[in-house]
């Protein structure tokens, strides 16, 4: 069975990719409009992992009782879910500050130093996109196949319907409701 954090990495890459052609467009507006939803996507996928995938991962390894070496250790599943932690934090403090940069060229019709001030958006999100390959493969070559492993048909339909809940709650500020 797909997980569907799977499915919302390969949408979450096109919003990315949405941004990058508003950048080329040097539109100031776009830009700050595509990364702003972006942003938002990104982090109902963080807050799906964080509030049903990791606990679920974690309680299920503490109460497996046969040792199989397709499933991690309490140790392993902390370190790795730790690690995405710290992409996570990665990923929205970057995106913040790229966010705050775009909001003053907004507001101040900022000209002087555009183009350095884009520059640092670009990067910062260059940096967040390498970043995410590495993050994505992990969690769809490791993490999520261990939900897979470690739970239930019952457990595994009941986390993927919370999941998918959480990764269709846009913020209100979009204008869209969960389940429109």
């Amino acid at each position: 069975m797909k997980r569907p954090l799977a499915d919302d990495h390969a949408e979450i890459d096109c919003l990315l990719e949405e941004f990058f052609a508003a950048l080329a467009a040097r539109d100031v507006e776009m830009i700050y409009r595509t990364l702003d939803f972006f942003w938002a996507r990104l982090a109902m996928h963080i807050r799906a992992e964080h509030l049903h995938l990791f606990p679920a991962i974690l309680d299920a390894v503490k109460t497996q009782t046969a040792e199989n070496v397709s499933l991690p250790s309490l140790t392993e599943a902390r370190n790795a879910i730790n690690e995405l932690h710290d992409d996570h934090n990665f990923f929205m403090s970057e995106l913040l500050a790229a966010i705050k940069t775009l909001r003053e060229l907004r507001e101040n019709n900022a000209v002087a130093d555009f183009s350095n001030r884009i520059e640092k958006v670009r990067d910062a999100v260059v940096s967040v996109k390498r970043r995410l390959e590495t993050h994505n493969q992990i969690e769809e070559t490791e993490v999520y196949r261990w939900a897979e492993r470690l739970l239930s048909a019952p457990e595994s339909a009941a986390l993927d319907e919370r999941m998918r809940r959480e990764i269709t709650n846009l913020p209100p500020r979009f204008g869209i409701s969960a389940g429109s």
